[in-house]
Order: C-alpha cells, then structure tokens, then sequence
C-alpha cells in the first residue's frame, strides 16, 4: 500500500474525529490534548536518545499528560505541576549521578514543555466566544482545516512544480513553490470560510490567520523537522501509518494554535474584534 493511501485511510477516520472532538470540547478535547502531549512527549524523549541523552522519560511525560488537565482545570495549577516535575526531574538525576546531567535535565525539560504547552493554546482558543458559545469552535475547525488544506497543496505541488529547496540542511524535500502553494490555499481557505462561519468576522481575519497557517504554521513544520534530522530519522515514530508520529501529524498546529490566539487577544484589546 502506497504512503498517499495510508494517508488518505487515515484521514477518513482521522477527521472525523478530530471534528467530533472539537465540538464537544470541555473535557473530551482536554483529555486528547493531554493524550498527544504524553504521546509527543514521548516520542521527543526517543529523539533525544537517539543524540545519547538519557532523559527521565517517566517523569517528563506524566508532566506532559498532566499540564493540559490542569490547564483545563485551573491556569494557576501550571506553575505547581510544573514545579513538582522540575524537583521530581533532579530527584531522579540525583539517583542518575553527575554525568551528562545538564544534557538529562535539558532534554527531560524541552520534553515536557514543548508539545503541552503548545498544544494547550487549543483549550482557550476552542473557548474563545463573541456572539456564540460555538464561535471558539468554529475559529478552532478553520485553523485545523487551513493547515490540511496547507499541507495538501504544498505536498501535491511540491511533488508535482518543486524545484527550490525551502530548507535543503533540514527537509530536502520541501521547496518553495510547495510552501507557496500552502500559504495560497490556506489563504484563500480561510478568507472565505471564517465570514462564512463567523457573523462577527471580516474576511481580512480570515486572510490573517491563513497567512499564520501558511508561515508560522510552515515553520513550526520545520522546526521539527530540525529535531529529526539531527536524531537521524525519518519520523519522530511508526504510531500513525502514513502520517509518522504525533509530532509529524500535530507540528504545524502546535505552532498555529498559540499565534491564532495571540492575534484575537491582540485584536480584542484593540477593540478591532469584539
């Protein structure tokens, strides 16, 4: 079975469920958003082995899997999660010994932070509210589909008019006319998409945030790609067919999210969005 057709399976179950979870958000969002950072975590952790670090892998990812909870929970419950996991992290080291430790505290570190706190910008996102207790929703749904209509276009005209390498020391196959591509598509996607959805919305909010998808989302791409390439794999790991690990399928969102965000807060206190 060809990759394109492991990808395209994978997507007909895969969305579905995505959507499905979006919209019920609450705890069902919160609890697949702890899911994939422990997944990310992890799969962080075997990267970082791969460069003869030895993180505390334990540790890292039930911090991992317990920062988007509490993040649901209660904001103020993040600096004590992450406080425990710092003292639990040299506690081990201590056990370990002084060898490579700023290495093992390091890597055990980037692992539990980098994908929750990322991905946990999807939680106040989801419950961003203007005129609509869905709006959060929908504004989440039109990022997650911009970034599969940026990944769709760049993959397909990458293979089919790439001849510029985007980044040729990181991803060699990524080019330019690809990367262009992607930032068209979720342009235009957007543009039409979140006034069709959002009475409150202007097309120039849907032209920004595709413009978010097709660079910061591109850039948060390749900044995994960086890790990989320096790990000397391929996929961060085998747990989605087709698509590689958490980590290559949630890439691009873990960089959106936050800036998607930041922009509506920026906006709001410009009181140029309600």
């Amino acid at each position: 079975m060809s990759n394109l057709t492991l990808r395209v399976l994978v997507a007909i179950v895969g969305i579905p469920l995505i959507v499905a979870l979006v919209i019920a958000g609450s705890w069902w969002l919160a609890a697949f958003i702890a899911l994939v950072s422990g997944l990310g975590a992890g799969e962080f952790y075997r990267l970082a082995q791969a460069k003869g670090a030895t993180p505390h892998t334990a540790i890292g990812i039930a911090a991992a899997s317990a920062l988007p909870l509490a993040l649901a929970v209660d904001p103020a419950l993040v600096p004590p999660v992450l406080t425990v996991a710092c003292m639990a992290t040299f506690v081990a080291q201590l056990r370990s010994g002084p060898d490579h430790a700023i290495a093992s505290v390091g890597a055990t570190a980037l692992g539990m932070l980098y994908p929750p706190l990322l991905l946990g910008w999807i939680l106040p996102l989801r419950q961003w509210s203007v005129a609509s207790p869905d709006d959060g929703a929908w504004l989440l749904l039109v990022t997650i589909s911009g970034i599969w209509m940026c990944d769709t276009a760049a993959y397909f005209v990458g293979r089919w008019r790439g001849k510029h390498p985007l980044s040729p020391r990181t991803s060699p196959k990524k080019t330019w006319e690809g990367a262009l591509a992607g930032l068209l598509a979720s342009v235009v996607w957007c543009g039409v998409l979140v006034p069709l959805t959002l009475g409150w919305a202007a097309p120039w909010l849907g032209i920004t945030i595709g413009v978010i998808i097709g660079t910061v989302g591109q850039a948060g791409d390749l900044a995994k790609s960086l890790l990989k390439r320096d790990a000397g794999v391929k996929d961060s790991s085998a747990l989605i067919p087709g698509h590689g690990g958490v980590l290559d399928r949630f890439d691009s969102i873990t960089a959106t999210a936050p800036a998607v965000y930041g922009l509506l807060v920026l906006l709001r206190s410009a009181s140029v969005v309600p």
